[in-house]
């Protein structure tokens, strides 16, 4: 059995938990948004043809922000396209993915669907083949309150001000797969100059900048392009935007980087990290050369897996289904999220991708049929336990290892701790996939706790999936936990295990 010791101290503290750090993205690609979310001709569909069952799953999830429209669709999407009356609406041939765009679904409809479910916007404008004068026109669309040309056409459509904040200016502008790609000198004028007009526009707004869009070897923009973006625009930028996805299946995916086999999937979180430094050391380094007071942040607002049954991020040819998701990858899923929370002190934003069917860890069947994914459930009772809590850095005293063949020795274990005033929570994935590991922590500086539950995702077959006829083969189970003694404690994680231990606090220190 391998074995990791650690010390959990309360004055260690990482960042609050940002309320954005779950969100997640609904691009009109495949039938994540036709097909999945709207299906009007459903029997459970709302009056704007969103799926009333779906709407339920997202709640549930605890999604606090969506990234919209896109994606490579928003960099040759009108928006103008997809207001006013329904019926009235164009028709358009769609380059990005290759499809036919009826624009039944647009500002009017998703931002709504939004308020209704009191989640956060990010939305993207066109810097593809738009302009920024057309993205000016967006933010007026949707801001404004006073009686100007495109807020009246808003109100006359029957809507209050959307006040949207959070503003994607583009989309992976540095990608050869993108409509109308642009240079990093290119980008970072046009990125200046929107992010100029949406200010006057609307002071609130925050920018969110395309960073590079993966950190796979071979794509030469990575590290200079943001450095040459941050250069330009710093003073104008809120966040850097980063995407990653991550894949064991080496025939399925081809653009981005992957393990060619499955011991090398602890690397994920490994090179997760390492992106994540890279492009803080970036913002910092701009921020010094510029001996500037502000901090541009991290938008991590593309981050997922791919799956044998998940489309390919960046590719045209597709063959849409849902991502059918196993049980290690719920175990991935955590590993992620526990990276993606010890760096909340600067990755403040954070959207897995994508929200429904492509992606998805929600999936839909043309039968009406509304299926969980394993990693639902991960990515739900992470956003349940952690909210509202301070991350807490873990000191390692003692950390065993398990081997993969092209990455070496990784830890045996990621994991989070988040404090909140009357409980600690343990996030812990075993990335072990044959051997038991024994969790021993000292928690004795929060003060005197009674362990109070331990939710696993473990199955014996690692691929074991949800589907739509055995839909709960991948849930969490509640386990019997020992008891804390002089502020320690003692449990084993089983092999391939999600983890989340929550002990509450009965006496302060």
């Amino acid at each position: 059995m391998k074995k990791i010791r650690m010390v959990c101290n309360p004055e260690y503290k990482v960042a609050k938990v940002p309320d954005l750090l779950f969100g997640s993205f609904v691009e009109h690609l495949g039938r994540c948004m036709y097909g999945g979310l709207y299906e009007p001709e459903m029997l459970d569909c709302d009056h704007n043809g969103f799926r009333k069952e779906v709407k339920a799953l997202i709640s549930e999830a605890g999604v606090t922000a969506i990234r919209y429209p896109g994606g490579n669709f928003v960099s040759g999407y009108d928006w103008k396209d997809g207001i006013g009356p329904k019926e009235s609406r164009p028709t358009r041939k769609e380059l990005a993915w290759g499809t036919i765009e009826t624009n039944q679904v647009g500002v009017d409809e998703f931002l709504p669907l939004l308020q209704e479910l009191s989640i956060e916007p990010l939305m993207a404008v066109n810097l593809g083949t738009g302009t920024p004068k057309e993205a000016g026109e967006l933010i007026e669309y949707c801001n404004l309150k006073e009686n100007t040309y495109w807020s009246s056409k808003r109100k006359e459509n029957g809507h209050d001000a959307y006040e949207v904040r959070y503003w994607c200016m583009g989309n992976e502008m540095d990608g050869d797969w993108q409509i109308n790609m642009h240079t990093a000198s290119e980008y970072a004028r046009l990125l200046k100059e929107t992010a100029k007009i949406a200010k006057w526009i609307d002071p609130s707004v925050k920018v969110i900048a395309c960073g590079s869009c993966t950190n796979e070897i071979g794509h030469k923009t990575f590290g200079e392009w943001d450095f040459h973006v941050l250069d330009e625009a710093y003073e104008e930028i809120d966040y850097l935007s980063i995407h990653r996805y991550y894949n064991y299946h080496p025939e399925k995916q081809q653009v981005y980087e992957r393990g060619n086999d499955i011991t090398d999937y602890p690397y994920f979180f490994t090179n997760m990290q390492s992106y994540i430094d890279t492009i803080k050391s970036a913002c910092d380094l701009v921020k010094g050369k510029k001996h500037s007071s502000h901090v541009v942040n991290i938008s991590f607002d593309e981050w997922g897996l791919v799956t044998l049954t998940s489309a390919d991020p960046g590719r045209v040819e597709q063959n849409y289904s849902f991502a059918q998701y196993t049980q290690l990858d719920a175990v991935i899923y955590g590993g992620i999220l526990c990276v993606l929370l010890n760096n909340c002190d600067r990755v403040k934003i954070a959207c897995q991708s994508l929200l429904i069917n492509e992606g998805g860890m929600i999936s839909t069947s043309t039968e009406g049929k509304v299926l969980r994914q394993s990693v639902f459930y991960t990515f739900r009772d992470i956003v349940n336990a952690v909210k509202d809590g301070v991350v807490i850095q873990l000191v390692v005293v003692e950390m065993e290892t398990v081997e993969t063949n092209h990455y070496g020795k990784q830890p045996v274990i990621q994991m989070a701790c988040v404090a909140k005033e009357e409980e600690i929570i343990l996030l812990l994935a075993n990335l072990d996939r044959e051997n038991e590991v024994e969790v021993v922590a000292d928690l004795g500086q929060f003060g005197i706790l009674k362990a109070q539950n331990w939710s696993e995702i473990y199955t014996e077959d690692w691929n074991e999936v949800n589907t739509f006829e055995e839909p709960y083969q991948v849930v969490p189970h509640e386990r019997s936990m020992n008891e804390v003694e002089n502020g320690m404690i003692k449990e084993i994680l089983r092999p391939h295990s999600w983890n989340i231990l929550q002990y509450r606090k009965i006496m302060d220190m």
